[in-house]
């Protein structure tokens, strides 16, 4: 882990893992409960919490987009079939949705003036991108 090019992947892949797991429980112990979708904004505060965890453990440091992607269509791919929850346009979506945000969060973070004053700026950042991706709700 000396390098971290690919932490924001594994970031993204605990996040997720962690997401369908507690859905697969309470499908299995709660069969009529209703789960939450996997629709545009369920995805960007997947997306989020990852770059969240990217960012203050890895500050500052390069990441190969194109290997991102390809891993992160693996993880949206793989792990949500793997739960039972899995389909192509799932796999699509998010690797959209990952993509966008990646990007957005990448060039909101370059321009923020973060300092020891300012350690919350892009927790909120993300938030107002979440907040963003509201105008997608019925998507």
């Amino acid at each position: 882990m000396k390098n971290k090019t690919f932490l924001l992947n594994t970031a993204l892949t605990v996040v997720l893992g962690i997401f369908l797991g507690i859905l697969t429980l309470i499908r299995t112990f709660q069969p009529a409960a209703v789960l939450p979708g996997f629709d545009i904004p369920t995805l960007t505060a997947l997306c989020l919490v990852a770059l969240l965890a990217e960012h203050y453990l890895a500050k500052g440091k390069q990441r190969c987009f194109a290997g991102s992607v390809v891993l992160a269509f693996a993880a949206f791919g793989i792990l949500p079939w793997a739960a039972g929850f899995g389909s192509w346009t799932l796999a699509l979506r998010g690797v959209l949705v990952f993509t966008v945000c990646t990007l957005l969060f990448t060039s909101i973070c370059t321009r923020l003036k973060t300092g020891p004053q300012a350690k919350a700026a892009p927790a909120i950042s993300a938030l107002c991108l979440y907040l963003a991706s509201q105008i997608f709700m019925g998507l």
